[in-house]
């Protein structure tokens, strides 16, 4: 618990799911109250995969923005300061849209409006490691990436963060199905070509002195 959710000047999480579970059942509010929070740092020019609501479609779709100018609540009429304790995600984003499978929401700068509720909910995307999914295309179309494991970016080590500082604590390992079975694959794809390159060598015949300079 924070310094200000300790003195009740901002809501405790537990708090904010409560107000958030009042809204109507099916509304974007309620569904991010059953939701945990997993950005605590100032979102601005992060890369974020928003949560998306599936009752509201036929299928889930991937939505990557980039928050850029966050705009404060407007209190009600009448109203000139809120009361406490304040919203502990109050206020809401203008969004560019990086990445989109949802036809209403193209890539390429389309501009959205994301609650900071919604933000906060959302997966931080590791720029550096989704490129280095991609393989090296020159003059062409990259390949599509292998969708990223929701809780490490596919590095294999999920950070751990003081929720009061922001700092640093430790690393675990990712345990997510998808995430362990593909670093198996890896590791053994690499002992694959280990063993490949291990016979080539031993069934090699050297050509002539000059093939195989001494060590």
């Amino acid at each position: 618990m924070s310094f200000l959710s300790s003195i009740n000047f901002i809501e405790t999480e537990e708090q904010e799911r409560a107000r958030l579970a009042q809204a109507p059942e099916g509304s974007l509010n309620h569904y991010l109250s059953t939701l945990p929070v997993t950005i605590d740092e100032w979102a601005k020019d992060l890369l974020v995969e928003l949560p998306w609501q599936q009752p509201h479609a036929d299928r889930s779709y991937r939505l990557v923005v980039v928050p850029i100018e966050f705009r404060e609540d407007t209190l009600p009429e009448g109203v000139e300061v809120e009361r406490l304790p304040r919203k502990l995600h109050s206020g809401s984003w203008m969004c560019a849209v990086v990445f989109s499978d949802h036809p209403g929401y193209p890539a390429g700068g389309f501009r959205i409006a994301v609650p900071d509720a919604q933000i906060a909910r959302g997966r931080k995307v590791d720029l550096v490691g989704a490129l280095a999914s991609l393989p090296c295309v020159s003059g062409g179309t990259p390949h599509a990436p292998e969708p990223l494991c929701g809780s490490c970016g596919d590095s294999g080590l999920i950070t751990l963060y003081d929720r009061s500082t922001d700092g640093v604590t430790g690393r675990s390992r990712c345990d997510n199905a998808r995430c362990v079975a593909r670093t198996e694959e890896r590791v053994a794809e690499r002992e694959r070509k280990r063993a490949a390159d291990e016979v080539a060598a031993d069934a090699h015949v050297c050509a002539d002195d000059f093939c195989c300079p001494p060590l």
